[in-house]
């Protein structure tokens, strides 16, 4: 989830669920899929909404603005297992205690 105070960003979600009010199209995304509409891991999730259209709609010659998104957030242990994973990952040379 995003910090307390900050607005969540697509970093902080695992996938999107996209769904078009007007045709009922349903589909869900991971953020890397999201790039070819302008997002970022930065983007906030309530801009996300101005950005997405749905295809199929699109295709038929409607607009395809009207989308109602959902995002599945990343739970809290798999962020802090992912973290450790990533830090055990590392070679990071240890410093040596400098006590007397």
């Amino acid at each position: 989830m995003a910090l307390q105070g900050r607005e969540p960003t697509i970093a902080d979600v695992v996938s999107i669920a996209v769904e078009c009010v007007d045709c009922g199209r349903n589909r869900w995304w991971k953020p890397d899929q999201l790039k070819r509409f302008g997002v970022t891991r930065q983007t906030p999730l309530a801009a996300l909404s101005g950005r997405i259209i749905c295809s199929a709609c699109r295709a038929d010659g409607l607009p395809g603005g009207t989308v109602s998104i959902q995002a599945a957030f990343i739970d809290d242990r798999q962020r802090t297992l992912a973290e450790a994973r990533m830090l055990n990952s590392r070679e990071v040379p240890l410093e040596r205690s400098k006590r007397a």
